[in-house]
Formats: structure tokens, C-alpha cells, sequence
């Protein structure tokens, strides 16, 4: 049995991001998510940021509010706002509310650090997708901290069981230790998953769940 979300949406990847794009995983990754949600993230750019993760990168560096809690949660500005999960998940929902996308009060996505596997075949099964982040090898054998979308899994026939998981991966094939820098439809062994995604070799995974989009939302 296999669930792909992504079929027949667009695959976005950070390599042509206009802002900071080695380190705009994050943003790409949420945007590939919300596109295989259904969300129509074409209406996040503008006029200076064509595509819409670049629009969703300038939202977390410029917004006021965004920069209030960035000083709260980090004072010393350790990491940028757009590295920080929670910020990411904030400023996401708020984008999508100012682009008339989202209701006042409502989220199209969630953040937890305590999900089981379950939960982002759940969010699959939902019509929706997920993000969550990880430690990954480059060819060069450097391992980077690295953020991919959940777009879909596989699971066996009999029994449902989640076998492995289908990923956009924002900077390529992780299989290929990236040397491939197409990411689409990345299938990762749930071996891989449980090793590589944090909380590294634990069943409890930190992530986002991202909800699938209805016109009843916006």
C-alpha cells in the first residue's frame, strides 16, 4: 500500500532560493508540505519573493512580532528565527492568515516534539503532510542538520504497518548523500527514519503537522 500526497504537485527546492538558500531548508520543506496538503502556496509570494518560500523566509526574518518572540525564546540570537521549530510554526500560520488563507483563529499547522511515527501517517492518511528535521550525511562526509517534508509513506499490505516514508527533501537524495539534488518523492526505510530523524533512534520524533487545506479554512 502507498500514499503520496505530493502526486502531481509541484517539488520545491532550495537550491534557487533567492534568501540564504543553504540555509532555507526549513521554510522549503514547509512549503513542500503545505503544497502536498493541498494548500495553494503560489498565494504566499509577491512581487519581490516569487516563490513562496522566499516570501515565508522574508515573513520570519522582517515581521515584528515574529522578532519579539524570536528575542524571548533566544536572546542572544543563537540560531535565526526560521531555524527555531516553534518560530517556524508561528510564523507559517500567521503568513497564511495574512494572505486571507487561514481564519483569525485557526492553524493549519502544529508543533510537538513527543509524535510517534503513527502520527505522521496519520497526518498522511488525513489528506495532510509533515515536516521534521534530522541529521544527514553530505558526500563529503559532513553531517548536517537538515529539515524535509513528509509527503507520504508505504505501509504492508496486510497489516498496515508503516514501512518506510516518502519525503521531498528540499536539497536532493539523501540516499545519494546528495550528490542527486532532486529530492522528489524520496523514499527513507523506516529504519532510516527512526536513526536519522530527531530525537535520533527513539520512536518519539519532533515535527510538524501540517493539515490538509479546505476552503472552509481560509
Amino acid at each position: 500500500m502507498k500514499k503520496n500526497n505530493s502526486d502531481g504537485k509541484p517539488y520545491y527546492s532550495q537550491r534557487n532560493n533567492e534568501l540564504r538558500p543553504e540555509g532555507a531548508c526549513n521554510v522549503t520543506a514547509m512549503i513542500n508540505a503545505l503544497s502536498a496538503a493541498g494548500w495553494p502556496v503560489e498565494r504566499l509570494a509577491d512581487e519581490k519573493y516569487r516563490q513562496p518560500e522566499d516570501a515565508l523566509m522574508h515573513f520570519l526574518l522582517a515581521d515584528a512580532n515574529i522578532d519579539r518572540e524570536w528575542h524571548r525564546i533566544d536572546p542572544p540570537g543563537s540560531y535565526p528565527p526560521n531555524e527555531w521549530h516553534p518560530l517556524l510554526c508561528l510564523g507559517t500560520n500567521m503568513l497564511l492568515r495574512n494572505k486571507g488563507l487561514l481564519g483569525r483563529t485557526d492553524t493549519a499547522v502544529t508543533f510537538s516534539e513527543t509524535h510517534l511515527v503513527t502520527d505522521f501517517a496519520e497526518a498522511v492518511d488525513a489528506g495532510g503532510a509533515a515536516v521534521v528535521s534530522g541529521c544527514f550525511e553530505t558526500a563529503n562526509r559532513r553531517v548536517i542538520g537538515h529539515v524535509v517534508a513528509v509527503v507520504g509513506y508505504k505501509a504492508d499490505d496486510t497489516n498496515g504497518t508503516v514501512k518506510s516514508f516518502l519525503l521531498d527533501d528540499p536539497w536532493g537524495d539523501y540516499r545519494t548523500k546528495y550528490e542527486d539534488a532532486h529530492g522528489n518523492d524520496i523514499e527513507m526505510p523506516l529504519s532510516d527514519f527512526t536513526a536519522v530523524i530527531k530525537a535520533k533512534g527513539s520512536e518519539i520524533k519532533l515535527g510538524h503537522i501540517v493539515r490538509k487545506y479546505t476552503e472552509a479554512a481560509a
